[in-house]
């Protein structure tokens, strides 16, 4: 078995330096680290130690835009609408939509906007919520064109998806009123529209969500929003939706606001957390989650006073901090972290596609594990699966459907602990459904994973030390596992954790363990 050790150094240079050890050569080998693939990842890692970013720019978008709206898919950004600029001084919206490739640094046309009324030279949308499941592209409510193209209608009752296979565009079932200004959001399935201003331009604190798998059911009405507002931006972290910022009331009537608060699926309800630093409204598409912080960008401070601000929440301690600023004020475009940086385009009917490096000027030791496994019940209880590349977690009431994950690692060259992240590379793999998970710790070090099974499994804590959301996108989840780390360090120098579903839900979960060829489990020190 290979226990590896790597360093990650990022100062401005942004240069990696990665050591491989090797340690008990006698055992049994892992297969061994492929260094190219593992120094991108980790090179381009969401870490949370930057507070400094090199602002710079890349390809222009095709137009210039404003209240333009957009998400990043499959590692693409995708603009759609905003305000056309040859309608000037009209406010009338577009039809174009691009797509935006960072690796070849280059934008391409998409199928038109669908949006009615529509004809030669007009229709599309602005104003609209704007969300993805992961695959494909969810638009919903929005300022549509009016009949002849010269102005727009403060509302509209139409969603959209657009199928990015296909570059297709599916009518869904309409809201029930016609809305705009507002929030869309994708959880577990559903999409949730929330806030925002009705055709009267009043501002509402309408909650709504719609079942992609039941879609005749139609919109339903869930918990409404604590503070009602407009041009608001939201996010989605840990299975949460994130509600924040927006305005009281429109142009010079405009009272920006600095609320935050947290929509709890599970008992359907909004929670009111730190509020920001400074209220801004125009972030409807300028809000993004980067590691473990949610990054709002931009925005209006008041009526057309443009904001240079990069603000980050973080969910585990509740705080605020400010970050580089952008390079010029903005708001209203459309951002979007990509290969670990984060992108600005468009907004006040320009075109510049900003791109921010995050600065990174911590050290960081990233530890694979030496052992790890699953454990299944039932009548697989004595079977051993220490060889498998994946780490399964199922939690079921039914007798052998249930399964545990361990994973263990050595601290023996760990002289201080700051944090540490517990990462793992997996996904829903049963359907597109957000699943919590936990993480345990487990005191017992003498497990090994060629001899692990549910018969001698040690047993892990009564409570979890962190939680962590998985869906069906393929990608690094993290638990913050630092106090037990600091305890291990200052102990034994080794240690244990399980990871369990304890909601048992019934669903499978796969995660890649460290004999995969990439993607393995880390235990990331600072």
């Amino acid at each position: 078995m290979k226990i590896f050790k790597i360093h990650l150094y990022v100062f401005l240079t942004g240069a990696a330096c990665f050591q491989g050890c090797k340690k008990d050569a006698g055992q049994a080998e892992k297969q061994d680290i492929n260094y190219s693939p593992i120094a991108k990842s980790l090179a381009t890692t969401s870490s949370d130690d930057f507070s400094s970013i090199t602002w710079g720019s890349v390809k222009s978008q095709p137009i210039l835009t404003h209240e333009v709206h957009g998400d990043v898919v499959n590692g693409k950004l995708y603009i759609f609408g905003g305000y056309d600029v040859n309608k000037k001084p009209a406010w009338t919206p577009t039809k174009k939509a691009f797509v935006y490739d960072p690796i070849a640094n280059t934008w391409k046309s998409i199928a038109d906007l669908p949006h009615t009324p529509s004809g030669q030279g007009f229709g599309g949308i602005t104003h609209a919520g704007v969300t993805n499941d992961g695959s494909d592209i969810y638009i919903a409510g929005g300022y549509t064109s009016n009949a002849n193209g010269t102005s727009q209608l403060f509302g509209t009752k139409q969603v959209w998806r657009y199928n990015i296979s296909t570059n297709t565009y599916t009518r869904l079932p309409d809201l029930p009123q016609s809305l705009a200004t507002g929030q869309l959001r994708f959880l577990n399935g559903k999409i949730h529209y929330m806030g925002g201003a009705n055709l009267s331009r009043q501002d509402v604190n309408i909650h709504l969500a719609l079942d992609l798998s039941n879609l005749t059911a139609g919109w339903q009405t869930l918990a409404s929003l604590n503070n009602p507002a407009n041009h608001p931006g939201s996010a989605v972290y840990n299975g949460k939706i994130y509600f924040l910022g927006g305005a009281h009331e429109q142009n010079e009537n405009t009272v920006t606001q600095k609320t935050l608060e947290v929509y709890d699926e599970a008992t359907n309800t909004w929670t009111n957390l730190a509020p920001m630093p400074v209220g801004r409204d125009h972030i409807a598409s300028s809000v993004v989650v980067m590691g473990s912080r949610i990054i709002v960008l931009g925005g209006e401070t008041s009526h057309n006073v443009l904001s240079k601000l990069v603000s980050a929440y973080s969910p585990a301690t509740n705080t605020w901090a400010e970050l580089t600023p952008l390079n010029t004020a903005k708001s209203a475009g459309v951002a979007g972290v990509l290969d670990g940086n984060i992108y600005y385009t468009g907004g006040n009917f320009a075109a510049t596609n900003r791109k921010g490096v995050p600065v990174y000027n911590t050290t960081e030791t990233i530890l694979l594990p030496t052992d790890d496994a699953y454990v299944r019940d039932g009548s697989f209880a004595a079977d051993n699966y220490g060889l498998d590349t994946i780490l399964f977690v199922k939690a079921s009431t039914s007798s052998g459907f249930s399964r545990k994950s361990y994973l263990k690692f050595s601290l023996s060259d760990i002289s201080s602990v700051n944090t540490a992240r517990l990462r793992i590379y997996g996904y829903n793999a049963d359907n597109s459904s957000t699943i919590t998970i936990s993480c345990y710790s487990v005191d017992n070090d003498s497990w090994t994973e060629q001899t692990i099974s549910q018969n001698n499994a040690p047993s892990n804590g009564t409570t979890a030390l962190s939680t962590s959301a998985v869906n069906n996108v393929r990608k690094y989840i993290e638990f913050d596992v630092t106090n037990f780390v600091k305890a291990q360090a200052a102990g034994d120098k080794l240690v244990s954790f399980a990871i369990r579903d304890a909601g048992n839900t019934k669903i499978s979960l796969y995660f890649n363990s460290g004999q995969n060829n990439s993607n393995k489990p880390q235990l990331i020190i600072n």
